[in-house]
């Protein structure tokens, strides 16, 4: 029997781990099939397995080098692929291990084509026949011997192959190796036979990844693909680079290329089998694209429920790729120089992690907005140097560096007031407020609706439709107080007091106005556009009409109070109202070169602006630099953004880093610059809170 692919020596193959990218060995079952002495059962199995649970063979694979034979025992367990190579010599290492969690993937079947360039074509249909001079096969049954190899046409070989995909963890440095491993199997003379061992392997793979929670079986994924990003090679590089590691995977995916702005957040906020069709949605894009996403989600009456079972990925085929470096670092993933490829193997781990959403909201002139931020707020100087150096795009990064020098040079400051809410100041209110909370004796438990329509009756007596809000973000509220809509909406209906019986019992909401908002009000008893013919009271024994008594005030406070609960909303209160210093705000005005909100790591994939921001800790890292502040002194931190070592250690009088969890600012003129997450917003008065862990992001570690 002939060897196919040469092996080196233990000690060898393993310093070829670390200084080549791609690794490829190919291992042969024996003609026959062993016996259950070279099968191994008598070596000892690793110690988190059990022997019936494991699969085991031997293999042999040719060492060109020393002209030879090596043995190798290979054992499919939970923890991996288990190899130990049969030799004598003491120098050599005989073990390894490949971890289940760096197999991405495994197919089986025929002998597939050899790349142009060499190596094996890992995305070719290995179903399809393959050509004559392809595959070289053995002359004889005997051990494998490199003399003995002679071409023979596909129809001849009767061996089934397994091909098992993995990329190594290797440290120091932090890089990912690419290595294929190749079985052969041949005991029998029959293809389907060995076919049949094959697929027994690769299912027992697909099995344990399952088992680990690295598998992305079940839900396809939603690929949304910006054909601009990447200087216009967005479509090239997901052909070259994402699709074939998905192919490996065996990951089932639906593509959307996306044609115009706002269609990733019209297509998310729109599809109405989005959850039940897709496990998650990866964004090959740069940041932009993944804020039309996260918004699109936020729009959806099943938001709740969205954030909960949709998990969200980034492959960083844009310019601005300050997500997937953040999610990178968080995984201890290596990014650069490869940021594609090991993006994509943290979209297919099939793992996630809870990551903070900060909710936004502005106010120009006689509009009002709300948002959902991901990753920064800007307004001074960063946010002007990365706005107004869209001029000199056609020069590449360079432009950050030639616009910040004339930045230096021109320094400007906004005058303005800036509250925030410190970390410490919240968490002193939630320990004084659970100490004197009184302890209340327990009560008969009401179900679930009871429960939500008299909260939210109770809540709409006293509520003005400027000050609308949660009583704690979404994140901190139990599940199960969470109801979302179905598509075919019923009729909203207010719960009258058990003890008033003067309440009418047919009481209905008003329309709203604005149906793209409240567009289940379409069908409300007092809507004019209703199509439903049939409307049901309340229940009770009074039989009078459904004219309610409550005034026309009351009745649209009663229906914003309902739908109040159905949208995310915040704790803050309006911008237009002042914000209660007994809760631990601090307020300060001043002159300011800039102020600059982070909630994850990087901003960009060369900008390591906020070091101790994780993905879910809650927190607005808050960076303020008075005015007063030395050129020197910002030069200084604007070199070293790319390493985190920009913000002082000990306490500067300009520069000011403070975690915060909310925060308002009102800008004193009108010309200046406003960014949420790299996109120009309008100038004026802003506030934002963080709603920690209210997404799931996909990462390689689950935590």
């Amino acid at each position: 029997m002939t060897a196919k692919a040469a092996a080196t020596p233990a000690t060898t193959a393993t310093q070829q781990h670390q200084h080549q990218l791609q690794q490829q060995e190919t291992f042969e079952a024996p003609a026959t099939p062993p016996t259950p002495t070279e099968t191994g059962t008598g070596t000892a199995t690793p110690p988190s397995e059990r022997e019936e649970d494991e699969l085991s063979e031997i293999f042999f694979v040719e060492n060109r080098r020393r002209k030879q034979n090596i043995k190798i025992q290979v054992k499919l367990c939970i923890d991996g692929v288990y190899l130990r190579r049969e030799t004598t010599q003491q120098d050599h290492i005989n073990e390894q291990l490949i971890r289940i969690e760096d197999i991405i993937g495994s197919s089986c079947g025929p002998r597939l084509k050899k790349r142009a360039r060499g190596g094996l074509n890992s995305c070719k249909n290995p179903s399809k026949q393959i050509q004559e001079d392809d595959v070289e096969l053995p002359e004889d049954q005997s051990p494998p011997s490199k003399k003995s190899n002679r071409k023979q046409t596909a129809s001849g070989d009767k061996s089934a192959y397994l091909y098992i995909y993995a990329y190594l963890k290797k440290e120091k440095p932090l890089r990912r190796v690419q290595t294929l491993r190749i079985l052969r199997f041949r005991s029998s003379d029959v293809y389907a036979e060995n076919l049949a061992t094959a697929q027994r392997w690769h299912r027992t793979i697909r099995e344990y990844k399952q088992r680990s929670g690295t598998s992305t079986e079940g839900k396809k994924l939603l690929i949304l693909l910006n054909p601009k990003s990447g200087s216009g090679k967005g479509r090239e590089l997901f052909q070259k680079q994402v699709a074939p590691l998905l192919r490996e995977a065996e990951a089932q995916y639906d593509l959307q290329i996306t044609t115009h702005p706002q269609y990733a957040l019209e297509f998310v906020r729109s599809r109405k089998d989005l959850l039940e069709r897709y496990a998650g949605i990866v964004v090959a894009s740069g940041d932009g694209l993944f804020y039309e996403v996260l918004n699109g989600l936020m729009e959806r009456m099943d938001w709740r429920r969205a954030c909960r079972e949709l998990s969200l990925g980034i492959i960083p085929c844009g310019s601005g790729n300050g997500l997937a470096k953040s999610i990178a670092h968080h995984c201890n993933e290596p990014y650069d120089p490869k940021p594609i490829l090991h993006a994509t193997l943290i979209c297919v781990a099939g793992r996630a992690t809870p990551m903070d959403v900060v909710r936004v909201e502005l106010s120009h002139r006689d509009k009002h907005f709300v948002m959902y931020s991901f990753l920064s707020i800007g307004w001074g100087l960063i946010a002007d140097i990365d706005i107004e150096s869209e001029r000199l795009r056609s020069i590449g990064a360079q432009r950050f560096t030639l616009w910040a020098i004339k930045r230096l040079i021109t320094l400007r400051t906004y005058r303005g007031k800036l509250f925030y809410l410190p970390q410490k100041e919240q968490k002193e209110q939630k320990e004084t407020a659970a100490a004197t909370t009184p302890e209340k004796v327990p009560s008969p438990r009401p179900s679930q609706a009871q429960a939500e329509a008299e909260l939210r009756l109770s809540r709409s007596t006293n509520r003005s439709l400027a000050r609308r809000s949660l009583p704690v973000p979404a994140s901190h509220r139990p599940i199960s107080e969470f109801k979302d809509l179905p598509d075919e909406f019923d009729d909203v209906q207010l719960r009258d007091d058990d003890n008033d019986q003067d309440q009418d019992q047919f009481a209905d909401a008003l329309s709203i106005t604005d149906r793209s908002i409240y567009r289940q009000n379409a069908d409300s008893w007092h809507s004019a556009v209703s199509r439903r013919t049939a409307y049901y009271s309340m229940g009770g024994n009074s039989t009078r009409s459904n004219r309610s008594r409550l005034s026309v005030a009351q009745k649209i406070e009663a229906a914003n109070a309902e739908f109040m609960q159905l949208v995310p909303t915040g704790t803050m209160p309006a911008l237009q109202l002042p914000l209660p210093a007994e809760q631990g705000w601090i307020c300060e005005e001043g002159d300011y070169v800039m102020v600059h909100a982070a909630y994850t790591t990087h901003l960009a994939s060369d900008c390591f602006f906020a070091p101790d921001s994780k993905l879910n800790d809650g927190l607005i890292y808050l960076v303020i630099i008075r005015a007063g502040v030395g050129r020197s002194q910002l030069l200084n931190f604007l070199l070293s953004m790319h390493n985190g070592t920009h913000l002082p250690e000990p306490e500067d009088p300009h520069i000011l880093v403070v975690p915060v969890t909310a925060f308002r600012i009102e800008p004193s003129g009108n010309n200046g610059i406003l960014t949420i997450d790299g996109e120009r917003v309008d100038y004026g008065p802003i506030q934002a809170e963080v709603f920690p862990g209210l997404i799931n992001v996909m990462t390689t570690t689950g935590q």
